[in-house]
C-alpha cells in the first residue's frame, strides 16, 4: 500500500471516530432533545456510515465496478460532509447547548461538538488532499457553478432540521407550500450534482446547459415566492402570525431546554432569503457565462467539466464547435420568459386553490379550476419541449401550434375570470361583495388570511395571468403573420 492510500486510510479512521464519538455521546444523553438536535445525530450517522461504506470500498479497490469515478466521489463526498459537519456543530450548539446547565449533561453535549468540529476538519483535510493530489482533475466542487451549489445544498440542509419540527407549518398550507419549495429545489440540485458526479452531461450536449439554467431560474422563484409567504403567515397577525416574540408561549419559559418556536420561525426565514441570494448569484453566474462571455473552448482543449473551471464551455455537432453564447436558451427569450412567468403565477393560484372550500361548492367554480390547470400543463410541457429541442422537428408548425395554444389559454382564462367573479363576489349567484359578510375576516378571529381575500387574490392572479397571456397570444400572431422565426 503506497503513501497516499496509507494518509486516505488514515483519514477515513479518526473520520469514523470523530463521527461515532459525537453520535454516541448526544445519544447516551437521553430524550428532552429539540428536532435540530436530532437533525445533528442524523448527519453524524449518516457520515459515519458513508464512511465506513467508503473504507470498505476502497480497501477492496472496488472502484472501476462503479459507475462514477472514484476520486470525483471522494472530493465530492469529503466536501459534502465537511458542510454537514459543521453545520451540525453550530445547530447543535445555537440550538441545545446553551440551554444545558452547567454540569456532566453540558460537558457530554460540548464533547460531541468538539468531536463534530474534529470530523469536519478532517473531511476538509481529505478534500484538499485529493485536490493537490490529482491536479489534472477538475472536480465539480472546485468550480464556481459547484461552489454554488455547495451552499445551496448546505443552507437547505439546515433549514430541513428547522421545518422538521412540523408545528412550524402543518397549520397553514400556504406553509407547507415553502416545505415543498424546499424539497423541491434540494431535489433539483441534487440531481445535477448526481449528473455531474456520473459526467452525465456529455450525453446530454446543448440540453445540459439548458437544464441548468432553467432549473436554477425556477429556484429563484420558487424561493422567492416561499420568502414571502412564509415571513407572512409567521409574523403577521392578519395570517396567524405572530409579530412578537413575546406572544410565543414557547419563549417566555425561564429555563428553555431548547430554541423557541418563534426563533426558529426567524431562522427559517432567514436561511430562506440566504439561498434565495445563493440562487439569485448562481443564476446571474449562468447569465454571465452563457450569454456575456465570449471566449470559447474547444473540446480539444478541455472537457466539458475543465470548462466550468475556465468559465468556458463548448458544444461539438458534426466536427463543428459553438460557444456557449451562440446557444440559444429559451427562458431567455421573449415567449420563454412569458412561459416561465405563467406558470409561476399559476403555483401562486394553485396555492390559494389548495383551500377546497373556495370552490367545491358550485361546478362553475370547479371549471375555473379546471381552466387553471389545463393551461399550467401544457405550458409547462412547452418549455420542457423547447428545452429539449422539439421545436426543431416542427419548424414551420411550431408557431402556428403555439399561436393556437396561446389563444385558447387565453379563451379559457376569460371565462375563468368573468365566472370567479360572478360567483364569488355577486349575491345573485350566491357571492358575497362585502368583506365584513365573513365571520372568518371579522378582527379579532383572523389566525390566517381569511376566505374573501383568497378569493380576491385568485381574482387577481388570474387577471394578471390573463394579461401575461394576451401579451404571448400578441408576440406569437406578430411571429405568424410577418413570418420572422424565432
Amino acid at each position: 500500500m503506497d503513501t497516499d492510500r496509507v494518509r486516505l486510510c488514515f483519514y477515513r479512521l479518526l473520520q469514523l471516530f470523530s463521527t461515532c464519538a459525537a453520535f454516541s455521546l448526544v445519544a447516551s444523553l437521553g430524550t428532552g432533545m429539540g428536532a435540530v438536535s436530532h437533525w445533528s445525530m442524523f448527519i453524524w450517522c449518516f457520515c459515519f456510515v458513508i464512511t465506513l461504506i467508503t473504507f470498505i470500498v476502497q480497501l477492496g479497490e472496488y472502484q472501476p465496478s462503479l459507475p462514477f469515478s472514484g476520486k470525483s466521489f471522494l472530493f465530492t463526498y469529503a466536501c459534502l460532509a465537511t458542510a454537514f459537519c459543521l453545520s451540525a456543530s453550530i445547530m447543535y450548539a445555537v440550538t441545545y447547548i446553551q440551554f444545558l446547565p452547567h454540569g456532566p449533561f453540558r460537558d457530554q453535549a460540548t464533547a460531541a461538538t468538539a468531536f463534530s468540529c474534529i470530523a469536519c476538519v478532517l473531511y476538509a483535510l481529505e478534500g484538499a488532499f485529493l485536490w493537490l493530489l490529482f491536479p489534472e482533475t477538475t472536480f465539480y466542487f472546485a468550480t464556481i457553478h459547484g461552489l454554488f451549489k455547495l451552499l445551496e445544498t448546505s443552507v437547505a440542509c439546515i433549514i430541513f432540521a428547522f421545518i422538521s419540527n412540523t408545528s412550524l407549518h402543518q397549520h397553514q398550507p400556504a406553509l407547507v407550500w415553502c416545505v415543498a419549495v424546499y424539497s423541491v429545489c434540494f431535489t433539483l440540485g441534487a440531481v445535477v450534482m448526481l449528473l455531474k458526479l456520473v459526467k452525465f452531461e456529455s450525453r446530454l450536449h446543448t440540453f445540459f446547459p439548458r437544464f441548468l439554467l432553467g432549473q436554477t431560474m425556477l429556484s429563484v422563484l420558487l424561493y422567492a415566492s416561499a420568502l414571502v409567504l412564509w415571513p407572512l403567515y409567521q409574523f403577521n397577525e392578519e395570517f396567524g402570525g405572530q409579530p412578537q416574540r413575546s406572544s410565543d408561549v414557547s419563549c417566555s419559559d425561564e429555563l428553555p431546554s431548547t430554541l423557541c418556536v418563534w426563533d426558529q420561525k426567524l431562522t427559517v426565514a432567514i436561511l430562506t432569503a440566504i439561498n434565495l441570494l445563493i440562487h439569485v448569484a448562481d443564476m446571474a453566474y449562468w447569465i454571465h457565462f452563457i450569454f456575456i462571455r465570449e471566449d470559447n473552448c474547444r473540446v480539444g482543449d478541455c472537457d466539458l467539466l475543465d470548462c466550468h473551471n475556465t468559465m468556458f464551455f463548448t458544444v461539438t455537432s458534426r466536427d463543428k464547435y459553438y460557444e456557449l453564447s451562440e446557444i440559444p436558451c429559451y427562458v431567455h427569450t421573449m415567449p420563454g420568459l412569458l412561459k416561465v412567468l405563467q406558470t409561476f403565477v399559476a403555483c401562486l393560484i394553485f396555492t390559494f386553490l389548495s383551500h377546497t372550500s373556495l370552490y367545491l361548492h358550485q361546478p362553475a367554480l370547479e371549471w375555473c379550476v379546471a381552466v387553471h390547470s389545463i393551461c399550467f400543463f401544457p405550458a409547462a410541457l412547452t418549455i420542457l419541449g423547447n428545452l429539449i429541442g422539439w421545436e426543431y422537428r416542427l419548424s414551420v408548425t411550431f408557431p402556428i401550434f403555439r399561436f393556437l395554444l396561446t389563444l385558447l389559454s387565453v379563451l379559457l382564462y376569460v371565462s375563468a375570470l368573468v365566472l370567479w367573479l360572478l360567483y364569488q363576489f355577486n349575491e345573485k349567484f350566491g357571492g358575497q361583495p362585502q368583506r365584513s359578510n365573513y365571520m372568518d375576516c371579522i378582527d379579532g378571529l383572523t389566525y390566517y388570511i381569511c376566505t374573501w381575500d383568497e378569493e380576491l387574490a385568485v381574482a387577481i392572479l388570474t387577471a394578471l395571468n390573463l394579461l401575461i397571456y394576451v401579451a404571448g397570444l400578441v408576440y406569437w400572431a406578430r411571429q405568424v403573420c410577418v413570418g420572422i422565426e424565432d
